[in-house]
This record gives structure tokens, sequence and C-alpha cells, in this order.
């Protein structure tokens, strides 16, 4: 199974992207794969030019497969302008390696689309933890990105169980986020939402990893030992 988003360590054989901000990049030593961005949490700090300059390096790591979590969010952190520019700043620095981005959203669709238009990138898109209505996940659906679900989903309402419904199966991701939950329970509820088996659902998941990191340089990142 892949654990497409958490920033906890995995408890669960399979592969994990563990997602890090610049300043734990000391945690970026050993085996296995790492996403790493500026939150837009963080997006007023005042270092914020050395963090990107931090990021400019780390991004060449190996490990690091790709950008994120990295967004817009309307509820905290810096202006919404200013968050615009240093969400496109770190979209260039994926784009100049060839990674993609783990996207952070909170209330700034209408602002990430406009931003996924402008930029027209040609790495891959997702939206982590998404727990929104359907048409607004057929909408990032057609602008090309995949979508992530989370622990939200265990105690789902109709309307996310019809946003999971909606989402293509080959644009769909699962992760644990911050929750300590079993993968393995968040991959058999997506399975019985969607009435796909759960084996099916796994060998889709994984054919989605793969095609979502086709850019990535290939073999030499390691996960579980094991070069993918």
């Amino acid at each position: 199974m892949i654990d497409f988003h958490t920033h906890l360590t995995p408890r669960e054989m399979g592969t994990a992207i563990r997602s890090l901000l610049i300043s734990e990049a000391d945690k970026l030593t050993g085996q296995g794969v790492f996403s790493v961005g500026i939150h837009p949490w963080y997006s007023d700090s005042s270092d914020i030019n050395s963090q990107l300059q931090s990021l400019e390096d780390i991004s060449k790591i190996v490990n690091v497969i790709a950008i994120g979590e990295i967004g817009l969010d309307k509820s905290r952190g810096a202006s919404l302008e200013e968050q615009i520019e240093l969400f496109e700043k770190q979209v260039q620095i994926a784009e100049q390696n060839q990674k993609p981005v783990i996207i952070h959203c909170v209330r700034a669709w209408t602002e990430l689309l406009e931003s996924k238009k402008r930029l027209n990138p040609t790495t891959p898109w997702a939206i982590h933890g998404f727990r929104g209505q359907s048409e607004q996940a057929k909408q990032l659906v057609d602008s090309g990105m995949y979508i992530s679900f989370g622990s939200a989903i265990l105690n789902a309402s109709e309307i996310l169980q019809e946003t999971i419904r909606t989402v293509p199966l080959n644009r769909l991701f699962i992760e644990t986020d911050e929750a300590d939950v079993s993968l393995k329970y968040l991959y058999t509820t997506v399975s019985k939402i969607k009435k796909i088996n759960f084996r099916n659902l796994e060998e889709q998941i994984n054919f989605n990893f793969t095609e979502f990191f086709k850019k990535v340089e290939s073999g030499k990142w390691q996960v579980s030992g094991e070069s993918l």
C-alpha cells in the first residue's frame, strides 16, 4: 500500500511519502522518500528568502521526490497575494527539478486554478487531504490534478462519499497525513465507498503513483530498501 502523504513515521509496510518542513531537513537521512516545501501557514516567516534558497538546495536531493506541501490558505499565513507569489516560486523550483507538487489549499480554489492555468506546469499536482464537494473535485480533476483523501473518510458524510465516488480511480490517492490511523482501514473504507475490490484499488493506486512520479529520475531513490 502507498501512503501518499504523512507527517508520522509509517507504522505499516509499504511506501510512504514523508512530508517535511524546511526546518526538518535533518530528517532526510536514511532510506525513504520525502516531500519538502514551505507550508502556507508559515508564509509570513521573516526568513522566507533563505527558506526558498534552502528549498532549492534540498529539492536536488535524490529521495526528495516531490515539492510540498505548499499552497494557499485564506485562514492563516501571509496575505493571499504573498502566498500566491511564494507558491509560484516553489512551483518553479519543482519545474526546474521535474518533481511533482503536493498542495494544501483552504478556501482559495479559484486562485489555485488560476495559478495552474497561468503557470501551465509540466509536472503533476495533487491536492492532499481533500474534503470538498464533488463539483469542486471534478473541476480540479478536469484541470489535470490528482486528489488524495485522508482520515476524514472514516466518518464521511454523504457529501464526502459522493466526492470520493466522483474522483476517477486513475486520479486517486489515499493518505494518513497527521492521523494515527491504519492505512489499510483507509483503503478498505475507500474500496467500500467506490465498490471496488481492495486488491484492485491497491493496484490502481500503485499505478497512479508510478504515473505521478514518472518524471522523477527513476531507479535512484529508495523505498524500503528497493529502488522504484
